[in-house]
């Protein structure tokens, strides 16, 4: 994550002086945001069904396993689905149009890898989580999930400056981490929806849940930090804060970690426990796409304020 004492000239950052700064204005735009975020969290929610897989603390199944499967699967697949269909906001799937082109490209490769190891486990789920494969299935789809994260999102950034990346999301810290605590808390969606034992407030899951919500909350500290560096140094300060933009970092910021961090330490039992799940990763989703169209109009505050 860029310091904001390393940021470069903001000359060469800004998208109206500059056709480098180009990638960040499709970074910004609702439909990315969306296909996006819905990619970020199915790959978190792979990545923490791997995890808990291969660690072997995962209950055993088959519906335990292919539900949280399948919730990844709409998530990771909307993506590729829009550039299928040939829609406007999606021209491509990292970087392949699969109309226009058979074979893909690397990054669309990679991603595609994922593919394997979840129809792996799709197949080796059969009630008991505890056999070798299944074990080993799930550490390769929690490794291919994370490589896939880190290597799209060095892709989506190429062309910005470290700077603007950082506020667009664009490097692989942000990313993994938000992937993580969404789908995370997809994740407990999943579980309690099928487990009907009382939940436990000192689950180690939840705890593990809360301390990737405090680096998030760290992660978007620094993004502002990048921003607030790009408006010193474009000097439109003014400009800035006559759109108001701070005063919804506040209400989308608890959307994103504030309510779900509020049903973890909650712990509700009962009938209420999937519930609050749902809200909990509800409210994490639409959070983190509100979140990045906030950066979006800060960034296009700061860029009418430098033309």
């Amino acid at each position: 994550m860029a310091e904001p004492n390393e940021a470069p000239p903001v000359a060469s950052a800004l998208p109206g002086q500059s056709d480098a700064a180009e990638p960040a204005r499709a970074l910004f735009s609702l439909p990315t945001v969306v296909v996006q975020t819905a990619s970020a969290t199915g790959y978190g929610l792979w990545m923490v069904l791997g995890t808990a897989l291969a660690l072997g603390t995962y209950p055993n199944g088959r519906g335990d396993v292919l539900v949280p499967l399948s919730i990844g699967l709409v998530f990771v697949g909307a993506g590729l689905l829009a550039a299928c269909l040939r829609l406007p906001f999606a021209p491509d799937w990292h970087g392949w149009n699969p109309v226009k082109r058979m074979m893909p490209t690397l990054e669309g490769m990679i991603a595609m890898v994922n593919f394997l190891p979840m129809l792996a486990l799709a197949g080796l789920a059969r009630g008991g989580n505890d056999f070798w494969a299944t074990r080993l299935a799930g550490a390769a789809l929690m490794v291919c999930s994370l490589a896939t994260l880190i290597h799209t999102t060095r892709s989506a950034s190429r062309g910005l400056s470290g700077t603007v990346a950082s506020v667009a999301h664009g490097l692989p810290l942000g990313r993994t981490i938000a992937a993580l605590f969404a789908g995370g808390l997809w994740f407990w969606l999943c579980v309690a929806l099928q487990d009907d034992a009382p939940a436990d407030p000192l689950d180690p899951w939840r705890l593990v849940l809360l301390a990737v919500a405090l680096a998030l909350g760290l992660v978007e500290g620094m993004r502002w930090r990048a921003l607030r560096q790009l408006i010193d140094a474009g000097r439109t300060e003014r400009s800035f804060r006559h759109g108001g933009l701070l005063g919804w970092r506040l209400a989308v910021a608890t959307l994103s970690v504030g309510l779900p961090c509020v049903f973890l330490i909650a712990h509700p039992a009962g009938p209420t426990h999937p519930l609050a799940a749902g809200l909990a990763a509800l409210s994490c989703v639409v959070g983190q796409c509100l979140e990045q169209r906030l950066y979006g109009r800060a960034y296009a505050s700061l860029t009418a304020g430098m033309t």
